[in-house]
């Protein structure tokens, strides 16, 4: 059925908001309103909306997301947003407004499971499937619906599509068997779980072959996690329970529920709060548990939800909705393309001659110092526990320091050959060093040598370390060759294209200049309820950005890019106040020769931790003026 068919089902629910922003004081529902009102006008004035009315309409929808990532109108402003994208791919057959629709339904699924729109997501995504000719998979999100949404509108129309689509999926497999041709599995596979833990914090990973949909939920009082992945196969799914020791974790077990969903419950020792995310090549599910909130558990399910739509479904298959008849969609979606993450591949390396290679060895060049770990993995290092002297009620006593890509994955390179991951090592080292003489603090490596180390690795390495500083070492690069300067950036939705540049290539993920916002969504809805922590960040961007200019400007007169923001992976979910620095354009062939002096290196990592020192003073001079 054509996709406009369904409009009077997304008028309804904008309609709804009138009474509902008077109900209420939220400003999500007031901001909701007013962009409702506003699209509802464009549409009646003219069905055929231009493009940039369309857009005008997307963005309206996406502050009210942006601002108020836990509004009670936020699953309605996401809805409508891939509704939009999808009117857009319509009318104009760009591969963008497709996949910005598929990326803003399934974080629906995932982060408002309650949301009376999350079925229709669900069956959304199903009809994108179809015109890929991708049965299976769209065969797993109708019986989605059936097992997660029973009682829904959508539930009806879900279980015609499995029958009409168990038949075709049948009869493709005979064909195939006939004439012996083989094809790729369709259906993912579980793979791995990996854990990282202690007593208050815990980052549970599971990976699949390929992107799937899925919905998490709590129970027992907080005490448990329940995963749920629709259309994963896997013998792994008998494997015994996973038993982390000291960590909140009690117990992980993966196992099939049935034949259409596979299930990983997570036990825990106390009520926590929790989170998820998603990564992909390879991809991967990404679970954070805190104990917050004095063990009171929260989490996606207990998010501000709208009421339930009372609905009642005919024969025809028409929904009739508070007296306004409107009819699902069967077929006409977009297809879906996988939620965009990095493309990374988990995997080590010998260590690497790296520093040598890269024309890094000489005077100054510093080698793993003494009790320092040569192996794989996270640096713990052996330092004494000492803290620096501050205000009561805040005290620097770990930080990590994270020497950005390594191994396998070289970062960027410059013109002369250059690489980004010998570079961020060796100011790592250095900066350690520097930190361990000046705040007479416990200083830790996210890696010692030239190995790789994934990038939710990273934040659950500085978690479980009680960390209570992260700073992220990297380089930059452009295609421009002349961009050059320093830049410190803190999480937070990009406020332009460069922004997003930055960060798409910092997560290795394929950068679309018309799109460059989309990487963000995946993040918001967790990340930016934590505004006192952005704060922080944002100040200690700003003291370390400071300090790093005044550092090396005098000698090398190196261009000052300010403080910046974007949705960088390695600092989502970090408990603790996080930046990035980007020292220089390894793109410019100036700044790749001035990262190649011992000298520079040394002042870059100088500057920061100066800047790290004088944010704690900042700190401390703040909780005094309480």
């Amino acid at each position: 059925m054509k996709l406009l068919k369904c409009l009077g089902f997304v008028l309804f629910f904008l309609a709804l908001s009138a009474g509902y922003a008077i109900a209420t004081s939220d400003s999500s529902a007031i901001s909701y309103k007013k962009t409702a009102d506003y699209y509802n006008r464009m549409k009646a004035s003219n069905k055929n909306l231009t493009r940039k009315q369309l857009e005008r309409g997307l963005k309206m929808f996406k502050e009210i997301y942006t601002k108020y990532p836990r509004g009670s109108k936020t699953p309605e402003a996401l809805y409508m947003s891939g509704f939009i994208h999808e009117e857009l791919f319509r009318n104009y057959h760009k591969q963008v407004d497709k996949d910005s629709a598929v990326t803003i339904y399934r974080i629906l699924i995932r982060s408002y499971p309650n949301s009376s729109l999350a079925d229709d997501a669900l069956y959304n995504s199903g009809g994108l499937h179809l015109l890929e000719n991708r049965n299976i998979e769209a065969l797993s999100d109708f019986r989605g619906i059936l097992r997660w949404f029973p009682k829904s509108d959508s539930a009806p129309n879900a279980k015609l599509m499995i029958a009409k689509l168990e038949k075709e999926v049948r009869e493709a497999k005979d064909v195939r068997k006939k004439v012996a041709v083989k094809t790729p599995a369709e259906e993912p596979d579980f793979k791995e779980v990996r854990h990282w833990g202690n007593a208050k914090y815990a980052r549970v990973v599971f990976e699949v072959s390929k992107g799937v949909n899925y919905k998490i939920s709590g129970g027992n009082d907080g005490k448990e996690i329940t995963v749920d992945l629709l259309g994963v196969e896997s013998a792994a799914l008998n494997e015994k329970p996973i038993n982390p020791k000291n960590s909140i974790v009690r117990a992980i077990q993966v196992s099939p529920l049935n034949n259409e969903i596979s299930r990983v419950q997570i036990s825990l020792r106390s009520a926590a709060t929790y989170s998820a995310m998603e990564l992909s090549n390879p991809e991967r599910v990404v679970v954070d548990i805190n104990l917050d909130h004095g063990g009171q558990a929260t989490g996606a399910e207990t998010q501000p939800q709208p009421a339930a739509k009372e609905t009642q479904t005919p024969r025809d298959g028409k929904v009739s909705a508070d007296g306004m008849t409107v009819q699902k969609p069967s077929f006409g979606l977009p297809p879906i393309v996988p939620l965009a993450a990095p493309t990374l591949s988990i995997a080590t390396a010998s260590i690497d001659p790296g520093l040598k290679e890269a024309g890094l060895a000489g005077e100054g060049e510093m080698s793993p110092e003494p009790g320092e770990k040569d192996n794989a993995g996270p640096d713990n290092g052996d330092i004494e526990k000492v803290s620096f002297p501050q205000a009561k009620g805040f005290a620097i006593r770990t930080i990590v320091i994270d020497p950005g890509h390594g191994g396998k994955d070289p970062g960027a390179i410059g013109k002369g050959g250059l690489r980004e991951k010998d570079i961020t090592l060796d100011i790592a080292h250095r900066l350690k060093a520097r930190l361990q003489r000046d705040c007479k603090c416990r200083v830790l490596l996210t890696r010692s040598t030239d190995v790789f180390i994934p990038l939710e690795e990273r934040t659950a390495f500085a978690n479980t370390s009680d960390a209570d500083l992260f700073v992220s070492i990297h380089v930059n690069s452009n295609l421009n060759g002349r961009a050059k300067g320093v830049e410190t950036y803190f999480l937070s939705p990009a406020r332009s294209k460069t922004e997003s540049y930055v960060a798409a290539r910092e997560n290795m993920l394929a950068m679309n200049s018309e799109n460059q916002d989309m990487n963000d969504l995946a993040f918001i809805l967790f990340d930016m309820q934590n505004t006192d922590k952005i704060n922080e960040s944002s100040r200690m961007a700003a003291t370390i950005q400071s300090a790093l200019v005044k550092e090396i400007t005098p000698a090398y007169n190196v261009k000052n890019n300010g403080v910046k923001q974007a949705m960088f992976y390695v600092l989502h979910g970090a408990k603790m106040p996080s930046i990035l620095v980007e020292t220089s354009f390894i793109s410019n062939i100036k700044e790749e020769r001035l990262l190649r002096k011992t000298e520079y290196r040394e002042e870059i990592a100088s500057g920061i931790a100066h800047g790290v020192v004088n944010f704690a003073k900042e700190t401390k001079m703040a909780f005094l003026n309480e």
